[in-house]
């Protein structure tokens, strides 16, 4: 007889009878337009399709050190501890500023000129969202609802639907990250066209250093 949970020593260490809400959870999750889907939208728009597919791993790289955090049980020591999560929102606000105005000054120049290094591109994903321990406190709430009968010993279970959950989340970023790249692929030969998407993506990555600010400083 096929069983759901994996048991030994009378622990049950993976329960994949939940893995059907969990999924229908993470649709819905992947649906709503977030801070993540602007962010590879922005750099499709900005630096093409390869440039949104190294971002989309950096977000993933990035989302998925929280996700490891959280099965370790971390995220309860970081929700106690609200002004090493305003420090790191700080600097992530700051480097989101740092990129609206980098893209606003270099907007409307020749493709060549303004391409962004593959590990720079990579970088910038990892960066935003290790800058934002929030994600954790997320999961922290999120991933737990999904333990089923592995309570006792939860590690695996979190590893399980973290992993799971990022991958899904990868997938929804590189076809939205392509999308917009070919977006910007089909005018980029069209310098006005080009300088507004942009100037587009610098407003996208503003709006995205305010909304974290705000979120700082409340």
């Amino acid at each position: 007889m096929v069983t759901s949970k994996f048991v030994s020593s009378g622990y049950v260490w993976v329960d994949l009878s939940v893995l059907p809400a969990f999924l229908a959870a993470v649709v819905i999750l992947l649906l709503a337009p977030g801070p993540d889907m602007a962010f590879i939208v922005a750099t499709g728009l900005r630096d093409g399709r390869k440039g949104a597919t190294r971002a989309a791993f950096g977000i993933t790289a990035g989302v998925s050190v929280y996700v490891v955090l959280t099965a370790l049980g971390l995220g309860m020591f970081l929700a106690a501890a609200p002004g090493v999560v305003g420090a790191i929102q700080l600097g992530g606000a700051v480097y989101l500023a740092y990129l609206a105005w980098a893209s606003w000054r270099s907007s409307g120049s020749e493709p060549a000129a303004t391409a962004v290094p593959s590990a720079d591109v990579f970088r910038r994903g990892f960066v935003v969202n290790i800058a934002n321990p929030k994600i954790m406190l997320f999961f922290t709430a999120f991933l737990p609802q999904f333990l089923g009968a592995t309570k006792g010993n939860p590690v695996l279970q979190l590893l399980m639907l973290g992993l799971i959950l990022q991958l899904l989340g990868l997938l929804a970023d590189l076809a939205i990250g392509c999308a917009a790249g070919v977006i910007r692929d089909r005018v980029l030969h069209h310098t006005r066209v080009r300088m507004l998407l942009e100037r587009l993506a610098a407003g996208v990555y503003g709006a995205l250093a305010t909304v974290l600010l705000a979120d700082t400083v409340r």
